[in-house]
């Protein structure tokens, strides 16, 4: 049975972890990891930097340490408030820098208890580090910043509700609260660059639950970390309960095991409670990560350290963490160092936006969101393929957002091996099930077609496919995910799509379904290959072409008078998180050239200038456009011709 249908993965599903034969598949898994992070997060391209606009004020100093607020621009008039914590007396370029983010705390950053987060962030200080602690978006100062006030009386309780995992035009450009926290956790380190104090050799990074996740996120795709070290969050059996942890794409055929083994061969302490979802750390989590540290004869820069205790970062999980970063980062303490005692600041000494934002801060979601979107539209434009540069620029980086999009990989060609069984296409990375019927002529040609329609193979016109014979072409059909007989059996307790975080790990429908077109091409043998898609299967043609590394295509899709003018049809007929970031389908089909490509049924509502202009760069291709729905006749000299 096609494994699609049934147990899908979700945040608590029991993942066992992945092996790697050696470094180089390793290195290679990492990297895909890496572009399918930044991509999830919105973050593929990536933004541009505004300048930091860094303010540091109201400096109070105590026994070993000061505290001052800070605050920087992360996007345009987007600001991120925090605390900085500093030796004191600090020297030019001699003293580690530290971020640490912080978890799902009642009072965020503020909190003090068994897990304190001034706490940690003092006494590295006072171990000769300057620390940062921020807040996560709409906590403390961020809540202030984009809602308006602090909650009253209190500080630190999140505003969830301007930020629902739902299927809006904010899931076309991957625009979530992951991204925002994940491109702030970036910019935090740009400013502990920026500080003359800081060495930038020796940068580290903790944070426990979902702190622990912008910590394993952060290092996944930024390299200037030395030391890490995430506290009880890396586990095969809860990958984040929160938005902020689950973006659309995020752990398509992955987990959070194989995301905190990122960091490999750098030093990585794993911190565990034995009383949360980290409790098998010891015996799963940890040595799946130390086989891959293995590959790199590192396993001296990878520990663990299990505390009896609830879910959280009491003093001893920040005593073991103290003693791995003094390691690694050259400091002066010992496996003895104990964190001393302190007191903790009143909360309008620690909160960055007390007395008021910054002159122009955006203070509603909708207005960030609103930027976010126009600035990606702005870059988008930049990829337009008006010249060769520009175009080999684009396949490249908007390219391989087409391919994170359907969740397809072409770089694991030569271990991803198709067969056919009793008239099934089967993929073995996943097990697929891809129904397939080829039609052989009496005399062959060296070229074949495949017919893909909406309904699936029953609902073809079998005119078309005698002509196609008569002229000596094989043909295939296929029922792509969810048509056809490729609907399988669900559980009515958990239906495809109604699980929480679903599109985090698994493909949509319309990305199976492009999936498996790309999965027939690479089945059919050499010679030229044409596609035809009907009505909707049209649309996934054009993007299955377009992520293909087959040279040897000609492609007629019907466009079904698509609108590219708006975000509504995406919503409707093809939801597929991040398909706007990547260009839209006007991009996918100027990557189609040099193959050959038919659009047809455009009406006047989809933009072609993509596609003029790349095929304008490649006179040995033909681009065809017709506004209205294309005849049998017209098909079949398209598909014909030489």
């Amino acid at each position: 049975m096609d494994p699609r249908w049934q147990n899908l993965p979700h945040t608590h599903t029991e993942f066992t972890p992945a092996t790697y034969p050696d470094r180089e598949t390793w290195e290679r898994e990492k990297t895909r990891l890496k572009k399918q992070i930044l991509f999830a997060a919105g973050l593929w391209p990536m933004p541009e930097k505004p300048p930091l606009d860094i303010h540091i004020y109201d400096r109070i100093e105590r026994d070993g340490y000061t505290i001052e607020k800070a605050y920087f621009q992360s996007l345009p008039n987007f600001y991120v408030g925090g605390s900085l914590f500093r030796p004191l007396n600090p020297q030019p370029k001699s003293h580690p820098g530290i971020l640490s983010p912080h978890g799902h705390a009642q009072l965020g950053r503020l909190q003090h208890g068994d897990t304190s987060y001034p706490g940690r962030g003092l006494t590295f200080a006072r171990m000769g580090c300057t620390a940062f602690m921020w807040d996560m978006v709409d906590y403390n100062d961020s809540a202030r910043h984009l809602s308006g006030a602090y909650q009253e009386e209190t500080y630190g309780i999140v505003h969830r509700a301007p930020w629902p995992h739902r299927q809006d035009n904010r899931m076309l450009w991957n625009i979530g609260i992951l991204g925002f926290q994940l491109w702030n956790s970036i910019r935090a380190l740009d400013f502990l660059c920026e500080l003359p104090e800081v060495d930038t050799n020796r940068l580290g990074c903790t944070g426990e639950s979902g702190g622990g996740t912008q910590t394993y996120n952060l290092y996944a795709v930024d390299d200037r970390l030395r030391v890490a070290a995430p506290v009880c969050m890396v586990s095969a059996y809860m990958q984040g309960g929160c938005v902020c942890e689950n973006a659309p794409l995020l752990r398509i055929d992955t987990n959070n095991v194989d995301i905190g083994a990122t960091f490999a061969p750098k030093p990585l302490i794993l911190v565990s409670s034995s009383q949360d979802w980290t409790q098998h750390t010891p015996d799963v989590e940890y040595p799946a990560i130390k086989r891959i540290y293995d590959l790199y004869d590192a396993d001296d820069r990878i520990s663990q350290i299990q505390i009896d205790a609830p879910h959280g970062y009491n003093l001893e999980m920040r005593e073991a963490v103290y003693r791995w970063f003094a390691r690694w980062l050259d400091l002066p303490y010992g496996d003895d160092f104990r964190e001393p005692p302190f007191e903790v600041e009143e909360h309008k000494n620690m909160l960055a936006f007390f007395d008021g934002l910054p002159d122009g801060a955006i203070t509603q979601h909708k207005d960030l969101i609103r930027q976010c979107i126009a600035a990606s539209r702005t870059t988008l434009e930049t990829y337009r393929p008006n010249t060769s540069d520009i175009f080999a620029k684009n396949r490249r980086i908007l390219g391989e957002a087409l391919r994170i999009t359907v969740g397809y990989d072409n770089s694991t060609v030569t271990y991803q091996h198709n067969t056919r069984e009793n008239g099934t296409l089967i993929g073995n990375r996943r097990n697929v099930r891809v129904p397939i019927r080829t039609f052989t002529p009496e005399t062959s040609s060296d070229a074949s077609t495949l017919l893909i329609h909406p309904h699936g193979m029953d609902a073809l016109y079998s005119p078309l496919i005698q002509a196609l014979l008569d002229k000596g072409q094989t043909v295939y059909a296929i029922d792509p995910f969810g048509t056809g007989q490729n609907i399988g059996e669900e559980n009515p307790e958990e239906p495809r799509g109604g699980g929480n975080f679903f599109n985090t790990f698994n493909r949509t429908d319309d990305a199976e379904r492009i999936y498996d077109i790309a999965l027939a091409l690479r089945h059919i043998p050499g010679g030229r290959v044409n596609i035809v898609g009907f009505g909707n299967a049209g649309l996934w043609t054009i993007i299955a072409g377009a992520i293909s590394e087959r040279t040897d295509l000609q492609i007629a899709s019907d466009i079904g008078a698509f609108s590219t003018k708006t975000e509504n049809d995406y919503l409707k007929r093809l939801p597929i998180p991040g398909i706007l970031k990547a260009g839209g389908l006007p991009n996918a089909a100027a990557l189609i050239a040099p193959n050959n490509l038919l659009l047809h049924n455009t009406g006047d509502t989809f933009d072609t200038s993509w596609a003029e202009a790349a095929y304008a760069l490649h006179s040995e291709a033909t681009l065809t456009i017709k506004n209205d729905l294309a005849k049998n006749e017209d098909l079949i000299n398209f598909l014909c011709k030489k």
